[in-house]
């Protein structure tokens, strides 16, 4: 029996800080190698260590003989524990406190139990509530539905955890849904935490022999890692390495399995006996991967951060529709892609060499050991070494392993389990394919060197489909119609873009382009999208019946059938043509059952017609499917069958964008009255809806307590509001905000600089207005005073405090001023990133002891991939002092300083990703020993340095490492290799020093709203580099040369300045 509570559980929190008021366009941010810009949503920049208290959380507790589950709806509807009965092993790692650190798309992240990520890992949503309901099936399951509308694009996940009695396993059951117009790129990851220690152990099939790293920029053999195929992520192997074994990856890493014919992969912990094994369909959930932070400093630091006692954790991640991250599929307008993965715990049977959804193998020259997931009786019948033993009539029990004394013989042998003549475990030993290893994938080419349009069509898809943080697709599509002006896949893909960034004008241009290269010789193409694009395009300029004309001729072709009938039967709906909007709902189900939206037309239509059994009947059907349609339980609500109460009582996660999206849907169709009723009952309204409902003045009067605009119903709203009534500063305030958002710089600043002109103590704009200047519209020199004014408006707001500081570094404004700034305006405490502006302003100024005093007094919890930001402050620190010591010829006190540069205190939570980090400081701590006679120690550290391998890891961490080693191997007595490694990345960096950017240089893990240009980026960096290339040839006026162009370009980078003194 499967039991199912709703309860209430105390668990130990540290406090999270409140969300930062303004808008944050954090255009080149990346998160999980993908894009991390949060608009339209709110973030948390910070966290609260000293604020720890017991709070309360809504826990679903599913239950059978063999595993307890526990669910927490209000941290993502994660599962916070997994407890094998049987053994009493929690099979996920289960966290005692909730410590919030900086990794989630929006800020605030959690480990521990198992975590649901979609559209892109470590969703914006992870740390927020989401709605639930729970269900039992006829058989005895119980699904606990936990649903969303993701806050980004507003596409619907769900996920139902399935238990059934008498099973020791669970099910994850998704239901990914697209209930938007437009195409958009996903994937799904289910990131399950183990608990571990040197005993455990990652599995992956026994086909499985090479891993790759993120986006497949690294690769090595697996399980046995070697450095024959190059250096792992930055990670030297010391001869033959067991890396399935976690204690021997020493840095924090990731393994994504390669493709293998089988289901399963998971973890086993040799000490306590037990483990966990992920089931899912290779086919469609391929994706198969561990992440560590290993044992070193950093995984120290990110232990700290995550938990108080509950020690070491690793991922297991199991991919859907991916197999890397990135690594996004296509999901189509009103798209619903159902699927399942399972999960069940193991007991001591050691690796297994096969699962399936039944049970577990494990073979070797001790025996055969097999465990199910239910009781059976079964016939075992095993064959090892052409010898076949049948073993009959053997009574399983789930979850307790069985041994039997058949020693494994290799290749060819098999086992077969058969219980009431259905075989439900059947596995043969194959020989293994060692031999495939993959290449590593490479950079794009810079679009200007690639040779045709199609492929400049292709990499801008390549460019949106994974969501890149540094460059446009847009750049490469008008590339493609620079050289082929009826390129009709990019002309496509440009009215896509223009659409969706409500330049419907210019949109409406490609597609007609786009309509007459198709028609050129007849008027029906292979597909319908042309005609899908023109049909949204019109309707979002209110150009009903070309709209109506256009989505009917889309419906010619299947590709785009549903979505085009959908939106012909709104247009019918918002006519009053009741008996043909139930026609056109009815198609749109047609090709396409999982249509989220058509269904509710119809009933719809039906209430109108009359027919409202038929009506309930229709919404019924819907809500037996998926019972958190909100759409679908709204006119459930409005045909009497659900009360407000309980309809807005299962909104749990942000009610008012939910209901925003349904009364948009509801408008859509011509519903107006009941689009503004579900807006009235709305707890804690949005400022959008008060103006959607025309009460302007709480509209302008109140907080943003939701997301930003960002909707193309919302842009028109403000448009038309802004237009008809002027004189409303915030209007015309989030109107600026969605329009910097989609790109349009300049008329952004426009609205902005109208909401100063009629409120000017609002502070926001200003602040707005200065990341206009800033990153896009060439009027750096106002982007201070503006600030101060935002500051002066707003005292109290640490993130302007922030981004002052931070401009005025980048600005080139004197460190002695930027220092007195952040220290008349801090306060009472000073946030880790104000922190790390006030020690570069320290370092900066020659005042390295304050800045080595500032960086041991504050105790630091980074963002992922900010730890560098962290260590280079310190590092730096010690490695000028270390220079200036050289220069004196106080080679051992110069050594003192370059060896404490290598050495970072806990308290700075950071860490090295890569070892190359160090070179600087080793280099010239082998020249110190050099001059003081300790020759064998520099000719290690010498050694040291040219063991690293120049790679896409060490060019990102240390650029400049080509420069280091040539130095090693001059030292070395070897000049001529050096010479020959420095022409030939001088020729490299020469050549990339003056080419255009499709977007960013570069990206940052920060959120910072301030872009830099690229042009001057890329110059800085590669006249850096060129500076060093000089320097090794002896040219001191050319390398001056450089180091000064790069220090001028980029004033606030430390490793600049200090090569250019």
């Amino acid at each position: 029996m499967v039991t199912v509570t709703e309860c209430k559980i105390t668990i130990p929190t540290y406090r999270e800080p409140s969300p930062e008021e303004m808008a944050m366009f954090a255009e080149n941010r990346v998160h999980q190698r993908t894009s991390g810009n949060p608009y339209p949503n709110h973030i948390v920049l910070e966290v609260d260590r000293k604020h720890k208290e017991d709070k309360e959380y809504t826990c679903i507790r599913l239950e059978n003989e063999y595993l307890r589950i526990e669910i927490l709806p209000e941290l993502g509807g994660r599962i916070y524990s997994a407890l094998d009965k049987t053994t009493g092993y929690d099979f996920f790692y289960k966290q005692h406190v909730i410590k919030p650190a900086l990794i989630g798309c929006l800020g605030s992240w959690i480990s521990g139990g198992l975590e649901f990520n979609w559209p892109f890992h470590h969703r914006a949503s992870t740390f927020m509530p989401v709605d639930y309901c729970t269900e039992r099936q006829t058989d005895g399951s119980v699904i606990v539905w936990l649903s969303e509308h993701d806050p980004i694009q507003r596409m619907k996940g769900m996920v139902g955890i399935v238990l059934k009695p008498g099973e020791a396993k669970f099910e994850t059951r998704m239901k990914l849904c697209n209930r938007t117009p437009v195409t958009n790129s996903f994937l799904w990851w289910e990131n399950a935490a183990v608990p571990v220690n040197k005993d455990y152990q990652i599995f992956y099939p026994k086909d499985v022999s090479y891993v790759n790293f993120h986006y497949k920029r690294s690769v090595t053999t697996y399980p046995i890692a070697t450095n024959a195929l190059g250096v792992f992520n930055g990670i030297r192997y010391d001869g033959e390495t067991d890396i399935s074994m976690h204690k021997n990856t020493g840095q924090p890493t990731s393994y994504f399995c390669a493709p293998s014919e089988y289901d399963f992969f998971g973890g086993f912990d040799h000490g306590k006996g037990c483990g966990v094994v992920h089931i899912a369909n290779h086919h469609t959930a391929p994706g198969k991967k561990m992440f560590t932070w290993a044992y070193n400093q950093l995984s120290d630091s990110w232990e700290n951060a995550l938990t108080d006692t509950d020690g070491a954790y690793a991922e297991l991640m199991a991919g859907s529709y991916s197999d890397n991250q990135p690594d996004f599929a296509w999901i189509e307008p009103y798209e619903t892609k159902e699927f399942s993965q399972h999960w069940y715990p193991i007991g001591n049977i050691g690796i297994p060499s096969y699962a399936n959804l039944n049970g577990a193998v494990h073979w070797d020259s001790d025996g055969l050991v097999i465990q199910t997931t239910r009781d059976i009786t079964a016939n075992v019948t095993a064959v090892s070494n052409e010898k076949e033993t049948l073993i009959q009539a053997v009574a399983f029990k789930a979850g307790i392993p069985q041994h039997f004394n058949i020693p494994f013989r290799g290749v060819g042998s098999s086992v077969s389990v058969i219980s009431e003549n259905t075989e439900v475990i059947s596995y043969t030993e194959k020989k293994r394919e060692l031999y495939n290893i993959p290449d590593t994938t490479e950079d794009m080419p810079n679009l200007k060197e690639v040779k045709s349009a199609q492929e400049l069509y292709l990499e801008g898809v390549h460019i949106w489909q994974y969501r890149d943080p540094a460059v446009l697709p847009n750049s490469y599509w008008t590339e493609a119609l620079k050289r082929d002006p009826e390129h009709i896949d990019s002309l496509n893909a440009m009215a896509d873009f223009c659409y969706k960034q409500n330049e419907f004008d210019k949109a409406l241009a490609y597609a007609k382009r786009a309509e007459n290269v198709i028609c050129k010789y007849n008027k029906h193409p292979q597909s319908g999208k042309t005609y899908f694009n023109l049909g949204l395009i019109y309707l979002a300029m209110d150009n009903t019946d070309k709209a109506y004309n256009y989505f009917y001729q889309a419906s010619w072709n299947m590709d785009y059938y549903s979505a085009a009938m959908t939106n012909i039967a709104a247009i019918d709906g918002t006519r009053n043509d009741y008996n043909n909007m139930l026609y056109h709902s009815r198609n749109a189900l047609r090709y396409n059952s999982g249509n989220p939206i058509a269904p509710v037309y119809a009933a719809i239509a039906e209430v109108h017609l009359s027919s409202t059994d038929s009506a309930v009947d229709i919404i019924e059907s819907i809500l037996n499917t998926d019972p958190l349609n909100h759409l679908a339980r709204y006119v459930y609500l409005k045909l009497g069958r659900l009360s407000s109460a309980m309809f807005y009582g299962a909104l749990k996660s942000d009610m008012s964008q939910t209901c925003l999206d349904v009364s948009f849907n509801l408008k859509a169709c011509g519903e107006t009255e009941w689009a503004n009723d579900i807006l009235s009952g709305v707890v804690n309204k949005s400022p959008i809806i008060y103006y959607i409902l025309g009460d302007y003045e709480t509209a302008e009067s109140i907080k943003l307590n939701s997301s930003f605009p960002f909707r193309t119903e919302e842009y028109k709203l403000l448009k038309s509001i802004t237009n008809t009534c002027p004189m409303l500063p915030t209007a015309q305030y989030y109107l600026g905000c969605l329009e910097y958002a989609n790109g349009k710089y300049k008329c952004a600043a426009e609205h902005f600089e109208k909401a100063i002109r009629l409120k000017p103590d609002f502070y926001a704009p200003y602040r707005n207005l200065a990341v206009a200047f800033y990153s896009h519209l060439n009027r750096r020199d106002e982007v201070l005073p503006l600030l101060k004014k935002a500051l002066f408006l707003n005292p109290k707001n640490r993130q302007l405090v922030y981004e002052t500081a931070y401009t005025a570094a980048k600005l080139g404004v004197a460190p002695i001023d930027r220092i007195a700034f952040i220290k008349e305006n801090i306060g009472d405490s000073i946030r880790d990133d104000t922190c790390l502006e006030l020690a570069r302003a320290y370092n900066q100024n020659g005042s390295f002891d304050e800045a080595v005093k500032l960086l041991d007094s504050h105790t630091f919890v980074p963002c992922e991939g900010g730890e560098h930001a962290v260590a280079e402050q310190y590092m730096f620190a010690y490695h000028a002092v270390g220079r200036k010591l050289l220069s004196d010829g106080k080679y051992a006190e110069a050594a003192e300083a370059f060896e404490k540069a290598q050495i970072l205190p806990q308290n700075l939570g950071a860490g090295l990703w890569n070892e190359c980090k160090l070179v600087p400081h080793q280099f010239y701590l082998a020249e110190c020993l050099e001059k003081i006679g300790e020759h064998e120690q520099a000719d290690k550290i010498y050694d040291h340095i040219l063991e690293l391998e120049i790679d896409y890891f060490s060019n990102m961490h240390l650029p400049e490492l080509p420069y280091y080693q040539a130095m090693a191997y001059t030292a070395k007595g070897g000049f001529l290799k050096g010479r020959a490694l420095i022409d030939k990345y001088q020729k490299k960096w020469h050549n990339e020093i003056n080419k255009a950017d499709a977007g960013y240089f570069g990206t940052t893990p920060f959120f910072i709203s301030y872009c830099d240009n690229a042009k001057q980026a890329r110059q800085a960096y590669y006249s850096y580099l060129l500076g060093f290339a000089y320097r090794f040839m002896k040219n001191p006026k050319e390398s001056a040369l450089m180091f000064n162009t790069a220090s001028e370009l980029d004033k606030s980078n430390l490793w600049y300045q200090l090569e250019a003194e």
